[in-house]
């Protein structure tokens, strides 16, 4: 596709979906999936109208060959680290009637923990090795607060506010962490 001497080159399959799909690979490649009823034309000013998700989307992807997480803690260190931590912050969600919850870990590709509050588990991505305490002690304080506030809700901020005033710091220098 050329526009405003811009070009982008980019796969198109037809396939049985209801919308035109994209996808950017980060080996650069563009992939674009649309219902047969659409044109090629049609597909060709969807792609130029998602321009600058495109570039900013390849430009991470060109970041990230070049970037090397720093990594603190082996995999097996990281449990404990996690452990330890959960440990250390359970008191203040035991006597809110919280019960110690069973923990996991496994490798996640878009989010550093999970938590299922009515089955009592919180899950920590084994990536938490490239964080460095304090990071890891915000994520594990996120996913206990949604013990009491299962969701992303003003009331879940406010509660987290009070275990972890200083959040915002430490969910933006995880968000610089890139993994490969």
């Amino acid at each position: 596709m050329e526009s405003a001497n811009i070009e982008i080159v980019y796969t198109l399959e037809y396939k049985r979906v209801k919308n035109i799909n994209l996808r950017i690979k980060p080996d650069g490649s563009i992939h674009v999936s649309a219902p047969r009823k659409v044109s090629k034309a049609e597909v060709r000013d969807f792609v130029y109208s998602k321009k600058d998700f495109i570039f900013k989307a390849l430009d991470k992807f060109e970041k990230m060959k070049k970037y090397q997480p720093v990594c603190h803690y082996s995999d097996e260190k990281i449990q404990n680290v996690i452990l330890e931590i959960c440990q250390e912050v359970y008191p203040y969600y035991q006597k809110l009637g919280i019960e110690y919850p069973v923990i996991r870990f496994r490798k996640m590709v878009s989010r550093w923990g999970s938590c299922h509050s009515t089955k009592g588990i919180l899950t920590f991505n084994l990536n938490l090795k490239y964080a460095d305490r304090k990071c890891i002690e915000y994520v594990v304080l996120h996913e206990f607060t949604h013990f009491l506030q299962p969701n992303h809700s003003k009331d879940f901020y406010k509660e987290l506010l009070k275990v972890c005033p200083d959040y915002k710091i430490y969910r933006r220098k995880l968000k610089e962490i890139i993994l490969n």
